[in-house]
């Protein structure tokens, strides 16, 4: 199912105007509830939400691997994420707790904290900078060649059928060997969320993996690629210099502004075979 609505516009041009039809992606808010934290809200292109799910709770350091996962429910756009892991809510809860209430769901607690195995803090949470000793470095010996980032680019751009619709989603893609996976939202973090959850459902090793996606990349956004392993980030797009910081102290490879028959990279250029 496609979500895009058709409406009747005006389109000006060179001095005339007249009303043709338009499509424009249908948004919603998905809220996102794990265990017995408190829920987060999204505004998601509501497709692919259990990848989303999955792919959130790996790239903000919330479960481990796709094996701590219990259950995923989805009820139209809210998602219930159990986990295998034990929380103790009651020892986190307000003095007025906040019980979330959902049909026929059982109620689930709102707590203070995030999980205490949660490693580097996100933007929303604050203190990325202070918290950068934490970050594990990458190790991957992944290596790419200068002439396939161009066809990555090509082939994101060819199958981000939604965006030729619309222009109104961020498009993500993420390829281990021969395999492709690709994912379209509003938020482009949650596009790459989406593809980090495929390919953990399907098992890929995501130190042999990267990623390629349309939009900026500051600081949070290679935050999650640092905690879920993936060595190589390409875009379109610039990274923010608070992206630059934090993808030298993780080592992974940053390579933005690809288009046409070039591309720039920004850290750990030894992944990328600049000859071929």
């Amino acid at each position: 199912m496609e979500f895009i609505r058709q409406s009747d516009v005006i389109q000006w041009k060179n001095g005339e105007y007249k009303t043709i039809k338009e499509n424009s992606v249908e948004d919603e808010y998905t809220y996102l509830f794990i265990d017995y934290l408190p829920p987060r809200k999204f505004s998601t292109y509501p497709k692919d939400l259990e990848d989303f799910a999955i792919g959130y709770c790996l790239g903000e350091g919330l479960i481990k691997d796709f094996s701590d996962i219990e259950s995923i429910k989805l009820d139209g756009s809210n998602v219930l994420v159990t986990t295998k892991l034990t929380h103790n809510p009651e020892e986190d809860l307000e003095q007025d707790s906040i019980v979330q209430k959902r049909k026929g769901d059982c109620e689930h607690a709102c707590v203070c904290r995030l999980l205490e195995y949660q490693g580097v803090n996100s933007d929303n949470a604050g203190g990325i900078r202070s918290e950068l000793k934490t970050i594990k470095p990458n190790n991957s010996n992944l290596k790419i060649d200068a002439t396939q980032i161009i066809k990555d680019i090509k082939h994101l751009t060819d199958e981000a059928k939604i965006w030729q619709k619309t222009a109104g989603v961020h498009v993500a893609q993420l390829k281990y060997g021969d395999e492709i996976i690709v994912r379209e939202d509003v938020s482009r973090h949650v596009a790459v969320d989406k593809v980090i959850g495929a390919a953990s459902k399907e098992g890929y090793d995501l130190s042999n993996s990267y990623i390629s996606y349309s939009g900026r990349m500051p600081a949070d956004m290679l935050i999650k690629v640092i905690r879920v392993g993936i060595p190589i980030i390409i875009s379109n797009a610039a990274p923010a210099s608070s992206g630059i910081d934090v993808a030298k102290t993780g080592n992974i490879t940053v390579v933005g502004f690809v288009k046409d028959n070039r591309f720039t990279v920004f850290t750990a250029p030894e992944r990328v075979n600049l000859k071929k």
